[in-house]
């Protein structure tokens, strides 16, 4: 009995000092993984948060809120006494961020007219200079800016001069210009300077008074060219009433598309184009980028020549519902224009309207009014 007790306590065996040490040093090594884990994810969630943060703050400190009221001006557009625009002052929500860039598309020219920075929209056909060699047309499945562009058949008889031209529908004044782009494209490949713009004085491409050089262009390939006006500001662009394209030597058998040749200014955006958008609606109308202009308090930039709005700066949005030649005010054409386009839709006496400004970062700001029982010449909209 007493030996087969003690062959049982010989067969025992114990964990030792070494076997515990690597049980324990294992247990470390896993819990020193999960709390690493654990940390490095809360660390990259901490850090995303802060980083939504941070986005949101800038999208509300690029946002734009009204100081005062909205004013509304009568007037009489076709015959009809209505509102013919609106105006209110904005300035940055909050302190900080960045700017808001508030470059218009329209402009207020010498006499006093509203002005658009299109020279030509390319939907109306060019004329071609009476040779043969040249044909032109529009063409509505090809461009860049609806509904269609231009499109200019060129024979290999061709040589060089000028191709096409485009009467303005009135004369132009561009002195304030310091470029020109047009969207181009070529069915060849062109080297540079073989293709010219011109701005003349006269029509049908008479008195070209700046010449300016086209890039080079790749086959098949829509480009907006953009170039400098070489005199800036030159009496002689006061008064512009044809756009011409020419070819400084032979271009060879080629088709060429233009679609819109319009100015730009120095603080124009990439795309030529407002940045920031208004739309406007009532019960009859509604215009998803409706026509306007802007002044700084102090001028133009206040100080600073752009049209950035920064912190303590204030600016004066003009809205125009109807479109104005310096003395009086007229219909829109259709949805091509920004414009209210007949009487019936007129904004006039009791009417519910929306005015949406949206920035190019930050919420939307949006303006509901009501017009007076009775048109005053001006009116503050409260």
């Amino acid at each position: 009995m007493i030996g087969s007790a003690s062959r049982i306590h010989r067969n025992e065996r114990g964990i030792t000092g070494l076997e515990t040490a690597i049980i324990l040093i294992a247990f470390i090594v896993v819990a020193s993984v999960f709390a690493y884990t654990v940390l490095s994810a809360g660390l990259f969630s901490a850090q995303k948060t802060e980083e939504v943060t941070r986005t949101g703050i800038n999208k509300t400190e690029s946002t734009i809120t009204v100081e005062g009221n909205v004013i509304a001006y009568k007037g009489t557009a076709n015959g009809d006494e209505c509102i013919t625009k609106l105006s209110f002052t904005v300035s940055k929500a909050l302190p900080g961020g960045g700017s808001v860039d508030l470059t218009p598309f329209y402009r207020i020219d010498s006499n006093g007219a509203l002005a658009s920075p299109i020279i030509s929209d390319c939907d109306t056909v060019w004329t071609s200079t009476g040779t043969a060699n040249a044909t032109v047309s529009t063409d509505g499945s090809d461009y860049k800016e609806s509904p269609r562009s231009v499109k200019i058949a060129v024979a290999s008889a061709f040589t060089s001069g000028t191709i096409a031209y485009y009467n303005t529908a009135e004369e132009m004044d561009l002195t304030y210009a310091r470029q020109i782009s047009l969207w181009i494209k070529a069915s060849a490949d062109v080297d540079e300077d073989v293709l010219v713009l011109s701005l003349c004085s006269g029509t049908a491409a008479a008195t070209p008074v700046e010449t300016l050089s086209l890039p080079a262009l790749a086959a098949n390939v829509w480009t907006r060219a953009t170039v400098d006006i070489s005199t800036p500001g030159a009496s002689t662009l006061s008064s512009i009433e044809s756009v011409a394209l020419s070819a400084s030597s032979d271009p060879g058998d080629i088709t060429i598309y233009l679609d819109e040749v319009r100015t730009r200014t120095d603080s124009d955006t990439i795309t030529g184009k407002n940045a920031t958008m208004i739309a406007y609606n009532d019960e009859n109308t509604f215009i998803d980028n409706v026509a306007w202009t802007v002044e700084f308090s102090g001028g133009y930039g206040s100080g600073t020549n752009d049209y950035l709005l920064q912190n303590s700066e204030k600016a004066t949005i003009t809205v125009w519902l109807q479109n104005f030649d310096g003395t009086s005010y007229s219909n829109g054409s259709g949805t091509d224009d920004p414009f209210i386009d007949s009487n019936a839709a007129h904004l006039k006496t009791s009417s519910l309207f929306n005015i949406q400004i949206m920035p190019p970062e930050g919420a939307t700001l949006l303006l509901t009014k009501r017009t007076p029982a009775y048109l005053d010449p001006i009116m503050r909209l409260f």
